[in-house]
C-alpha cells in the first residue's frame, strides 16, 4: 500500500481538440519549443508526482512516444470521450493500490506553476480534504463552470455552464479544472457519478457534490494568475499564451539586471542563463541550453543556440553562435559566426 503522502498525477491527454483544426493532436503543439504535454509533465515531476498516468486516446501512439522515457509516467487509453470523468475513470488500474493524494492536470494547460500545486497540495492536506479544486474570480467567467457554495461559504458543487441556471451563471467565481484528491474517496464518488446531463457526460466535477453530500471537506485555493490555468482551444489562444510565457522569462531577466532593448522583438528560451549586466540589443534569439556570462553584450539579430558566452564577450551584430564557447572577452564582428563542426 502507498503511504498517505505519496503524490501522484494523472494528465488528461486524450482529446482530439477540433477546433485547433489540425489532425495533430491538441496536446502535441509546440509552445516555446516543447510540446503542450511535456510542459504538464515537467510541472508534475517538479512536484514528485510519482506515478504520473497519461490519458491518452486521439492518436495516442504519438503522445505516448513523444513522452516515452520519462521517469514515472504510465499510460492508459480512453477509447471513447465519455467527458472527464470517465477519463479518470480510466486510470483506475493503472493506480491500483495507491492510496495518497493524487493531481488531475490538464494536458493543454502549459502555463501551470509547480508552486501552484505545492500551495494546493499543503491546503489539502491541513484540511484533510477529499477535494481541492483551483478556483479563479472572472468578470467575464464565460463558458467556464461555476463554483456553488453554500450560505457558510464551503464549496458545495460545480455546475457546467451548459446545466447551469441564469442565476448560476452570474456567479463569477470559475472552475480551473484542476484538482487534488485524496485518491480513494476519489474513486469511490467516481462509481456514484451518471451522465444524466446535457452532454451525456460523466462529470468529474459531480465528485464534489458527491463527497460533499457524504460529509467529506470540499475546499478550494483561488488562483490570481489566470494565465497558469489558461487552455488552448485554438492557434490563436496557442500564439497568445506563447507569447505571455516569453514575456514573463524576459520579466524575471529585466528583474535581474540584464538589459534588454526592444523587448517584443527578442526571444529569450527557458534553458537560457543570464548573468547581471549582459547587454541584448532588439531582434536577437537565444535558445537551448545556452549561458552568457557577466558584462558580454549580444548586438542587433544575433542567435545564440546551445552556447556558452564567458564574462565579457561582445558580438557586433548579426552574429551565429551555435553548440560551442566562447571565452572570456571574445569579440565578434559584424555577420562573424561561431558554430561546433
Amino acid at each position: 500500500m502507498t503511504n498517505k503522502q505519496s503524490t501522484a498525477a494523472i494528465i488528461l491527454a486524450a482529446g482530439k481538440g477540433t477546433r485547433m483544426k489540425s489532425r495533430r493532436a491538441k496536446v502535441l503543439f509546440n509552445l516555446a519549443e516543447k510540446t503542450l504535454v511535456e510542459h504538464v509533465a515537467d510541472t508534475a515531476a517538479a512536484v514528485d508526482a510519482n506515478p504520473t498516468v497519461v490519458v491518452v486516446g486521439y492518436r495516442k501512439d504519438e503522445v505516448v512516444s513523444r513522452l516515452h522515457g520519462r521517469k514515472g509516467l504510465r499510460f492508459t487509453e480512453q477509447t471513447e470521450q465519455l467527458g472527464t470523468g470517465h477519463a479518470v475513470m480510466v486510470t483506475r488500474e493503472a493506480l491500483a493500490g495507491f492510496a495518497g493524494d493524487v493531481f488531475i492536470l490538464c494536458g493543454d494547460v502549459p502555463l501551470l506553476q509547480a508552486d501552484t500545486l505545492r500551495n494546493m497540495l499543503s491546503v489539502h492536506r491541513a484540511g484533510n480534504a477529499a477535494c481541492t479544486v483551483l478556483t479563479a474570480i472572472l468578470d467575464d467567467p464565460a463558458r467556464y463552470g461555476r463554483i456553488v457554495r453554500d450560505t457558510d461559504g464551503n464549496v458545495r458543487r460545480i455546475v457546467e455552464y451548459k446545466d447551469a441556471t441564469e442565476e448560476q451563471r452570474a456567479i463569477c467565481e470559475i472552475n480551473t479544472g484542476i484538482y487534488c484528491f485524496d485518491a480513494v474517496r476519489l474513486f469511490a464518488a467516481l462509481d456514484r457519478v451518471s451522465n444524466d446531463n446535457q452532454q451525456n457526460e460523466y462529470y468529474l466535477t459531480d465528485t464534489l457534490e458527491i463527497l460533499g453530500n457524504d460529509g467529506e471537506a470540499v475546499i478550494s485555493v483561488l488562483l490570481d494568475d489566470m494565465a497558469q490555468a489558461a487552455g488552448i482551444n485554438s492557434q490563436a489562444q496557442l500564439a497568445a499564451l506563447e507569447s505571455e510565457y516569453y514575456s514573463r522569462i524576459k520579466a524575471h531577466w529585466l528583474d535581474n539586471g540584464v538589459v534588454i532593448e526592444m523587448p517584443d522583438t527578442v526571444l529569450v528560451g527557458a534553458g537560457v542563463s543570464l548573468a547581471r549586466d549582459v547587454a541584448i540589443a532588439s531582434h536577437c534569439v537565444l535558445k537551448g541550453d545556452t549561458t552568457v556570462g557577466e558584462d558580454s553584450v549580444i548586438g542587433h539579430g544575433c542567435l545564440l543556440q546551445d552556447a556558452t558566452l564567458e564574462q565579457g564577450c561582445f558580438l557586433a551584430g548579426h552574429n551565429i553562435v551555435k553548440g560551442c564557447t566562447l571565452a572570456a572577452g571574445t569579440r565578434l564582428d559584424y555577420g562573424e559566426n561561431r558554430q561546433d563542426g
